[in-house]
């Protein structure tokens, strides 16, 4: 009784890395009072926590999202590490969709008493269309290299028999940058912002199916010493 022959398969590992232009830029802004008592504390951080809504207000539809991340109020300490008065603070997450806006609403905010302002951080949304021009790319990459260990044995693929992902992720890594942005605002103010590009890695495992193997080929060239 004669006994089937394995197909040879090749199973690749395919990757790409994209460099793009970031859509979109998060801030975080704190607010945060020190006062005789909580209730003071906790007004205090409502009457500034109004003027940072104020400004994010003002600055129209270039804001997408303003959303609150964390409230707290503690007791604070004096520089002898005695009770101090209370602390209260609020903490912001901006996300803002048009990159020239940036620099006005962070020196707006800026102004602000009792505010601290961080970032910009620069990335990509959710449903950017880089991460499936990621994933495309990782597919050509696999079968640039499948094809190129199949030729090395003196064969050529025959069919796909499984696709993985293997994984994809965007990072907000420097890699470059946009042209400078100069942003104005009245009174002379105003700040040259760099938005950083975004890294998006694509990557993919797939096996093939691939044609016998040149005996020739192989022996005497791929496993040769």
């Amino acid at each position: 009784m004669s006994t089937a022959v394995p197909v040879p398969t090749v199973t690749v590992r395919g990757e790409a890395l994209l460099v793009v232009d970031p859509e979109i830029a998060d801030l975080g802004v704190t607010v945060r009072v020190r006062a005789r008592d909580r209730e003071t504390a906790l007004e205090r951080v409502r009457a500034r926590q109004d003027d940072v809504t104020a400004a994010v207000r003002a600055a129209g539809d270039a804001v997408e999202t303003a959303e609150t991340t964390r409230v707290a109020v503690y007791p604070g300490s004096r520089p002898d590490g005695a009770p101090g008065d209370p602390v209260a603070s609020q903490h912001t997450r901006i996300t803002v969709g048009r990159l020239d806006a940036v620099g006005d609403l962070l020196v707006a905010l800026g102004r602000l008493d009792d505010v601290e302002v961080s970032g910009p951080s620069w990335g990509l949304r959710p449903d950017s269309p880089a991460y499936e021009q990621a994933r495309l790319a990782a597919v050509t990459d696999a079968v640039r290299r499948a094809r190129t260990y199949a030729a090395a044995f003196g064969a050529e693929l025959t069919a796909l028999l499984e696709v993985s992902d293997a994984g994809m992720s965007g990072g907000l890594r420097v890699a470059g940058a946009m042209e400078t942005v100069a942003l104005s605002v009245p009174g002379g103010l105003h700040l040259d912002l760099t938005p950083a590009r975004s890294e998006v890695h694509g990557a993919v495992e797939v096996r093939f199916a691939m044609s016998a193997p040149d005996s020739g080929t192989w022996s005497t060239e791929v496993f040769r010493g």
